[in-house]
């Protein structure tokens, strides 16, 4: 496949498409076996008829059809991620001469492609970054989170509390019968943790060692079998011991049997460290969002609806196979959730059109920058991701042998690429220079004459300016 690319007004593009004569002779086959599955020829059972009777029967014009219809649109993919562009809606796909069988076939196709943003000559990236420290509170929390993981639990003369573990006889009937799979001994439950029925668990608090008692229990609707659903049930329940939860000493053994730290304070050192790492590398994540949505706020440039469109579909698409591995329809959650999907588009189309805009100025920055990925950097960061998650070293020549796959991981690296230029370019500044920077902006975008319209209506409403 060869593809020559001619730029068009109103931000369209043709492409120029030369199919090779191998391409063309391989769809006239498949054209020919797909029309011989629904064909019946009399003396041929269905499908099985030759092909050059298939041919005959419907005639040459039939098979050329069939194999264009077929194929043109897989060429015309092929030859949109060749050539690098990105189409917006359906081509105009035109041909002078027709398809012919041991022959090269051309075709050309307009579509229309992204416009263009234009930055300010004096961009200036900045944008806030998160600050976030690490106080002694933090660290005292994760200490107790420790410590009560490494907790034991000793029996006590105590009356139950939420928290504490009860070891109990538990005996369910129904109408004085014994409920087969309600039939316990040494159970040993936490006290207010919801594994038992909140009728059972509402009864253990303030019992002791010793004590037995009866309750009154509804059986829950999924309660089996489904003869004893929503019946009446009276549970005996006595309580044979009470254990209590018994928190380590916070001293260096603590830390020593827990961590492996020789002295607490390393411990808590080690929490506020890690916490901070994570901090930082949230903050960065963060700011390079910020850095994006800035250059985004900079940029002029007309989002066409279709690419906002193409953006929400692709949303909703992700959102129904994350559901649908859970086993829930999207249209049947919406159902549930008191919503349609035509409204959830409506609220996702403002942060898709950010999300365009955001591309469309990343794509002006790395014109501006001549920002590019070399065939062998493309391979290098592919091995790299490649062998990030233990992928065979083959799919590295498979993505660079398919035109569309390299292309579109090429587009993805050309795209990080630019972005880390213009976080490391990009001037951290406050939240009140953020807001002012908004602000300025705002105002700028404002239509002429505003301002005077805006004061002139005020002296129009002002009763002392009028008399």
């Amino acid at each position: 496949m060869q593809t020559a690319v001619e730029t068009l007004e109103d931000d369209k593009v043709r492409i120029r498409v030369e199919i090779d004569a191998h391409d063309v002779d391989h769809a006239f086959e498949h054209a020919l076996s797909d029309l011989a599955k629904d064909v019946r020829v009399p003396g041929f059972r269905k499908g099985k008829a030759p092909v050059a009777v298939i041919r005959q029967r419907l005639g040459e014009e039939a098979v050329r059809d069939e194999a264009l219809r077929s194929h043109i649109n897989g060429w015309w993919r092929r030859a949109t991620a060749a050539a690098g562009v990105d189409g917006i809606g359906q081509p105009e796909i035109d041909w002078d001469d027709p398809i012919e069988p041991g022959a090269p076939f051309t075709f050309t196709g307009v579509v229309q492609v992204p416009p263009k943003a234009i930055l300010p000559a004096d961009l200036e990236l900045a944008a806030v970054k998160p600050e976030g420290a690490v106080d002694d509170e933090y660290v005292d929390q994760e200490i107790e989170r420790i410590r009560a993981a490494g907790a034991t639990f000793e029996a006590a003369e105590t009356a139950v509390e939420a928290g504490h573990q009860v070891l109990v006889d538990m005996h369910g009937t129904v109408d004085g019968k014994a409920i087969k799979d309600a039939q316990a001994t040494d159970l040993l439950v936490e006290a207010g943790a919801g594994r038992l029925l909140d009728e059972l668990d509402e009864a253990l608090i303030d019992m002791r060692a010793g004590d037995a008692k009866e309750v009154a229990v509804t059986l829950p609707a999924e309660q089996k079998p489904k003869k004893l659903a929503g019946r009446e049930a009276v549970f005996a329940v006595s309580v044979k011991e009470v254990r209590v939860r018994v928190l380590p000493d916070l001293d260096d053994e603590f830390a020593k049997q827990v961590a492996g730290f020789d002295t607490l304070q390393e411990l808590k050192d080690d929490i506020r460290q890690g916490r901070e790492q994570n901090l930082e590398r949230e903050a960065d994540g963060q700011f390079r969002r910020n850095v994006l949505q800035d250059l985004g706020a900079q940029a002029e440039v007309d989002v066409p609806p279709a690419m906002v469109g193409r953006r929400i579909d692709d949303r909703l698409q992700a959102m129904a196979r994350s559901l649908g591995q859970q086993g829930i329809d999207l249209e049947q959650y919406m159902r549930m959730m008191g919503r349609d999907v035509n409204g959830l588009a409506m609220e996702l189309a403002p942060e898709c059109e950010r999300e365009v805009r955001e591309e469309l100025a990343l794509d002006a920055y790395v014109e501006r920058h001549g920002i590019a990925v070399a065939d062998d950097e493309l391979r290098a960061f592919i091995a790299e991701q490649a062998a990030a998650e233990s992928e065979a070293d083959e799919v590295v020549d498979r993505i660079m042998d398919d035109a569309a796959m390299r292309e579109d991981v090429r587009r993805d690296l050309v795209l990080k690429t630019a972005l880390d230029r213009a976080v490391a370019e990009a001037r951290v500044i406050t939240p009140d220079e953020a807001e002012a920077r908004a602000n300025a902006r705002a105002g700028a975008d404002a239509p002429a004459g505003a301002e005077q319209n805006g004061e002139e209506d005020a002296a129009a409403s002002d009763p002392e300016q009028e008399s």
